[in-house]
């Protein structure tokens, strides 16, 4: 079955034309190129109403669902789908009640109610909520609305791969994040139909890895677990629906591990001033990691939202900051007596080195009974030779080591 493309995005440039859904930018990445040798582009729906492109797939389906005379629907979701479908309808008029796992942060429960859905909080998982979800749904008269499973979401998220192609006609490579991949399958599906000889590559996070276990084994493959910072595409298993497009539509996919995410994280904030949560990140991780080859090419990578708790964007980035020395850990050895600290503290200034946390280790059983270990947690200039720091203290007989 092929989407109806063409109806989809007659439906959202309507509500684009009145502000209510966006047209999202798409903007070159200086660093992004720099680093790859490529013409890299950041199609950035990070910057979408609810933060993320899932209000593409869910207006235009429930605008289909109306049309055949559903006025309530039912969703199972932990985040940006949630969303999604809580303002849709909220655009369209009509209910929504969104069953979410009791261990969604409560930040994303309010926003969900905050568009006007009702929320269910029911089991540990997605997989758990999606269960309950399907009972309320069943002889209700609602319409259960799945996240990706839908040849209407996939009709909505493909208008991401029409604006592409009309901010960028030549566009040789297009990145997408895969959680359940829905999103990939309209994008590409959008692209190829255009331009065929164009690569469209998807980006999986290593802990939720079931689309690329599913091509390379051929069949539906469902993981017993996921486990990843990227929470909006940590799928179990995709659909086979999904699996159709993606098997004729997609060229490759790709995994990045949470490392490597981080790093996307950072650089996005850093150099683009773009918040991307981790899913929305994986595709500039691909890139940055080499993954991906696009040196000498124009290529797009779809930054598929920005909803990121404020606490997990804090691990992140000092994550990101220790991987790139911008924030390092020294412990230096010296005797247990008054002034020591100082000291140390003073020669760590004087390379311009900033302390953000200090504490003393006194309870390692192979420390002489007279000395102690300070160990400080700094902030350190972006061309600081960190190594020569640790040599030049060392020579000036303070005995010190850098631990990451």
């Amino acid at each position: 079955m092929e989407p109806p493309l063409e109806e989809a995005l007659e439906v959202i440039r309507a509500q684009q034309r009145s502000g209510k859904i966006h047209r999202t930018p798409l903007l070159r990445s200086e660093t992004l190129s720099r680093l790859t040798g490529g013409d890299v582009y950041l199609k950035l729906e990070a910057l979408q109403k609810t933060g993320s492109f899932k209000i593409r797939g869910a207006y235009y389906a429930m605008y289909k669902y109306i049309g055949e005379g559903y006025r309530r629907f039912i969703t199972a979701s932990a985040g940006n789908h949630a969303q999604g479908v809580a303002y849709a309808a909220q655009l369209h008029g009509v209910r929504a009640t969104v069953v979410m796992p009791v261990t969604t942060p409560w930040l994303k429960v309010k926003k969900t109610r905050d568009y006007g859905a009702e929320v269910v909080l029911a089991g540990e998982s997605y997989y758990e909520a999606e269960k309950k979800a399907l009972e309320l749904a069943g002889g209700s008269g609602a319409k259960f609305l799945h996240a990706y499973n839908d040849i209407y979401v996939i009709a909505g998220q493909g208008t991401i791969g029409v604006e592409i192609l009309e901010d960028l006609a030549d566009v040789d490579v297009v990145v997408v994040p895969v959680g359940g991949g829905g999103l990939i399958s309209g994008i590409a599906y959008a692209v190829k139909r255009v331009r065929p000889n164009a690569k469209v590559i998807g980006v999986q996070a290593e802990g939720a890895p079931g689309v690329y276990l599913s091509r390379k084994e051929g069949k539906i493959i469902t993981l017993d677990k996921v486990d990843t910072i990227a929470d909006g595409i940590a799928v179990k298993r995709p659909s086979e629906l999904t699996m159709e497009f993606i098997n004729k539509f997609v060229d490759d996919v790709v995994l990045v591990d949470d490392n490597e995410i981080a790093d996307a994280i950072y650089l996005l904030l850093e150099r683009t001033r773009v918040v991307a949560e981790g899913a929305g990140a994986a595709s500039a991780a691909a890139l940055m990691a080499g993954k991906i080859d696009v040196k000498g090419r124009r290529a797009v990578a779809v930054v598929s939202g920005g909803n990121i708790d404020a606490t997990m964007l804090i691990r992140v980035l000092n994550k990101a900051m220790a991987r790139q020395r911008r924030i390092a850990k020294f412990v230096v050895e010296v005797p247990d007596r008054p002034g020591t600290l100082a000291a140390a503290a003073a020669a760590l200034a004087s390379h311009n080195i900033n302390i953000i946390d200090v504490y003393h280790e006194r309870y390692d059983p192979r420390q002489r009974p007279n000395y102690v270990e300070i160990v400080f947690v700094t902030e350190v200039p972006g061309d600081l030779d960190v190594d020569a720091v640790v040599k030049e203290l060392d020579a000036r007989g303070l005995k010190i080591r850098h631990v990451n």
